[in-house]
């Protein structure tokens, strides 16, 4: 099995058909599929452990399926093929909906630089962690805002800020979730 086929099976998996990582340059310009700025390349991989008690990453595939309570890592491989540099990239990786965020565990590193992760609970709006949303709350028949915490459980997306991709580079963003 070559890797576009076994990353095509992860995905179908794990994501609905509307999430798959990305991975967007900055620019006004529209994109065809053959100047396509960056390519992505995401696997998943069951964490475990061997007789040695050293971690094992196995892919995951049609006969090797993450079960309830597996550890998965998530790497996304973010690729400039050009000559120049991509500025402002966003490199977003969705958490499928089966799995729970692990606190802390996302990381980009960009030379010796680790860059910071943003999160969304809604696919749409993204912030540092703590992430924090206003609810409803209805107190002896007063109905007022209040603001509380998300629990990173409710984390649905991961996004890095790339100021720019090097020309012929290419950067590794890793997170880790549970299987519900």
């Amino acid at each position: 099995m070559n890797i576009r086929t076994l990353l095509m099976a992860v995905l179908l998996l794990f994501l609905p058909a509307a999430q798959v990582a990305t991975a967007q340059a900055g620019t006004s310009a529209p994109t065809t599929a053959s100047t396509q700025p960056v390519r992505l390349l995401l696997a998943s991989l069951i964490v475990g452990k061997d007789a040695k008690g050293q971690e094992t990453l196995t892919p995951t595939s049609n006969t090797t399926k993450p079960r309830p309570g597996d550890l998965l890592a998530w790497k996304a491989t973010a690729v400039n093929d050009l000559t120049s540099s991509v500025p402002d990239l966003a490199l977003t990786i969705p958490i499928p909906a089966a799995t729970v965020y692990l606190e802390g565990s996302a990381v980009l590193r960009v030379g010796a630089q680790t860059l910071s992760p943003v999160f969304s609970f809604d696919g749409q709006s993204f912030a540092p962690a703590p992430l924090k949303r206003r609810i409803n709350v209805i107190k002896n028949g007063v109905s007022t805002l209040q603001e509380v915490t998300v629990p990173p459980s409710e984390y649905r997306a991961v996004r890095w800020i790339l100021p720019a991709l090097a020309a012929r580079s290419q950067v590794l963003a890793e997170l880790r979730t549970s299987v519900r």
